[in-house]
């Protein structure tokens, strides 16, 4: 059985850790707003989260987690991914730890007394123990937030200080009172006055100190944690660099991707990706830099090797991870040898420095418009490219790997969006940066502005199939922005949407009168924004043009397929070939109505299905099914059939 709702309260008040004033409070505060009695508690002031935490802990007899402990966490998504999303939010819960030799998942949850909950979460988890350690409400929400719904900044609501600290710091650099030199300076700088900052053998003590007062540590990685600050940060370095504008972060998904279809652990995942995100520091103008641009032309080698060591010197005391250096110190070695700085031959060439070579070069030939071709180009020709400098500048048997991970990238777009590209206009470098790297994680193609008369320039230069749009903008504003889109006979079509913080009846109203398709009031979350956007494009595209998307299962195996389907909520039919075999899945909003198998039908027909590895897929959006006979969420279909799958191959 669960506790009582003022349980916490109760007991605080009888050890005498609160005073009856401090109870009386927390009880109307809870009435009037909801939630969990603890967060009223700390809302009211009347006690701080460690203490909370400790007194409590102490009582269950059991362990916490502080919501600092997991803001850091590093969980795999093979933890994540035994306890499905409508559980953990059902009970408030969040799994951190799953130990493969005794078959024991550990959860954080705010009533780690809830014995039926936890013979719930064994019986979906197929775990034998499920350990129950207490954590704050806030924080669990923010977990599942984060790590099952995508949102990075899901914790920074509880990290107010930081939030503050981190906004005056962006308020200098817009002011241009920091240029992207001196910011990094002072990042790398230990010592002097100036902005104070943390390196890495104080992250090291500071996580020592951690463990002495009884926090999990384990799961737990420095790195990844590093990997997404600075994914944030180097976006907004990056979101005044023209067609460059989001290069290194666009690279850094590849090069992530490529090292998880290797297979690398993680640390040596998040080191490479680390290295793909820093490439760029320093390196500047006029020319960029990227592998195939300094193997073909001498201007551009020259630079090169005057510069290319400028990133690891930038962050040399911070103490960059091993792959990290060798990834950025050997990224203009060639295949061949005859690259540098030690003309390192074929295998010779660290393997982090090889996928950022091909990584760097096909994201400067798919999304800058600026790159040898003056052309942004598509998935097959930026891949011809890599072709036919294999063997040459990049790892031949490497590149035919790339080429599998960014046709399964194109194939997921396509199954979202459709491969549309959209444009969003946004004065905010923070709020830009978030759209853009949050609606490309959702399969969009994004292109972005800062300034109202940029966005004009660019869709001059490119079409887009949406334009997403602020209403403060420089030098004239979004209502102003949509009447020049308005007067341009090429641009009139274009679907403009408005997100925007002016929420006045008049303007909403203002909005839709110039033709908005629709005017959406921030703060609203970006996956409520992403899938207005993807409902009204699907609407929007004429009937002969939806046709299915195919491909091989190669590129995208039946689980990926399953799980894009179902969170981007597509209604079709999945046709499936793997030898003589054939099969299909029924998909109505994402949910799994039926699956065909030979004479198997339903979840059974499903588990049939998951064995096929090798083969093609087809969608065809057209159809639309009529009876729902699998009652079971996608989820747990996949846990189940991946369960069976593993036991038939023991």
């Amino acid at each position: 059985m669960g506790r009582s709702d003022t349980e916490v309260v109760d007991r605080l008040l009888a050890d005498g850790v609160i005073s009856k004033e401090q109870h009386a409070g927390a009880i109307s505060h809870y009435k009037s707003h909801g939630g969990y009695v603890e967060e009223s508690l700390i809302e009211i002031g009347a006690i701080d989260e460690d203490t909370l935490l400790k007194h409590l802990a102490n009582n269950y007899k059991t362990r916490f987690v502080t919501t600092a402990k997991l803001r850091k966490a590093d969980i795999s998504q093979k933890v994540i991914e035994r306890v499905p999303r409508e559980l953990a939010i059902k009970h408030h819960l969040f799994p951190i730890l799953y130990d493969e030799d005794n078959n024991t998942l550990s959860i954080v949850t705010a009533d780690p007394t809830n014995l039926e909950v936890e013979q719930e979460i064994c019986r979906i988890s197929r775990a034998t123990r499920v350990r129950s350690y207490l954590a704050r409400p806030a924080a669990i929400k923010a977990a599942i937030a984060k790590f099952y719904k995508g949102d990075i900044h899901a914790f920074g609501i509880l990290d107010k200080d930081s939030v503050r600290a981190f906004q005056s710091m962006m308020d200098v650099y817009e002011r241009n009172l920091l240029d992207e030199t001196s910011m990094a300076a002072a990042v790398a700088s230990t010592s002097g006055k100036g902005e104070r900052t943390i390196l890495a053998d104080e992250m090291t003590a500071r996580e020592g100190a951690d463990r002495d007062t009884g926090i999990l540590d384990k799961g737990l990685s420095r790195t990844a944690h590093a990997v997404s600050v600075v994914r944030v940060l180097v976006s907004l370095l990056e979101s005044n660099r023209g067609d460059l504008a989001g290069h290194s972060v666009i690279t850094a998904s590849h090069a992530e991707r490529m090292c998880a279809r290797i297979g690398l652990a993680a640390h040596e995942n998040d080191g490479i990706t680390l290295g793909a995100l820093l490439h760029d520091l320093g390196k500047g103008e006029p020319y960029h830099l990227t592998p195939f641009n300094v193997a073909e032309w001498d201007g551009h080698r020259a630079t090169a090797v005057k510069r290319f060591e400028t990133p690891v010197r930038l962050f040399e005391s911070v103490k960059l991870p091993v792959e990290t250096t060798l990834t950025l110190r050997h990224m203009y070695e060639r295949y061949d040898g005859s690259g540098f700085p030690d003309e390192l031959k074929g295998a010779e060439i660290p393997l982090g420095a090889r996928i950022l070579a091909m990584a760097d070069t096909y994201a400067d030939l798919t999304s800058n418009q600026r790159n040898p071709y003056r052309k942004i180009l598509g998935t097959a020709e930026a891949m011809d490219v890599l072709q036919k400098a294999r063997g040459k500048v990049f790892d031949p048997n490497l590149v035919d790997l790339f080429g599998t991970v960014v046709a399964g990238d194109d194939l997921k777009r396509q199954l979202l969006t459709g491969a549309q590209s959209i444009l969003v206009v946004e004065s905010d470098a923070e709020n830009c940066a978030i759209l853009d790297m949050q609606l490309t994680s959702r399969g969009f193609r994004v292109r972005t502005a800062r300034t109202a008369d940029a966005a004009l320039a660019l869709l001059n230069q490119e079409s887009v199939g949406l334009i997403l749009a602020e209403v403060e903008l420089k030098p004239f504003d979004g209502f102003e922005l949509k009447k020049r889109i308005n007067a341009d006979p090429n641009l009139k079509k274009v679907p403009f949407f408005y997100f925007t913080a002016r929420a006045s009846s008049a303007d909403v109203a203002k909005g839709f009168e110039l033709g908005a398709q629709d005017y959406l009031v921030k703060p609203s979350p970006v996956d409520i924004v992403a899938m207005k956007m993807q409902k009204f494009l699907e609407q929007a595209q004429p009937a002969e043009a939806k046709g299915g998307v195919s491909g091989s299962l190669k590129e995208m195996s039946i689980p990926d397929l399953v799980q894009i389907l179902n969170h981007g909520r597509k209604t079709g039919l999945l046709r499936l070939t793997s030898g003589a075999q054939r099969g299909e899945i029924h998909f109505v909003n994402g949910d799994l109505y039926n699956a065909l198998c030979g004479k198997l039908c339903g979840d059974e027909a499903f588990f049939a299905l998951l064995k096929f590895r090798e083969g093609s897929f087809a969608l065809d959006p057209s159809f639309t099914a009529t009876e729902r006979v699998i009652k079971m969420n996608a989820e747990m279909l996949l846990l189940e059939g991946l369960r069976r799958y593993d036991e038939d191959n023991r």
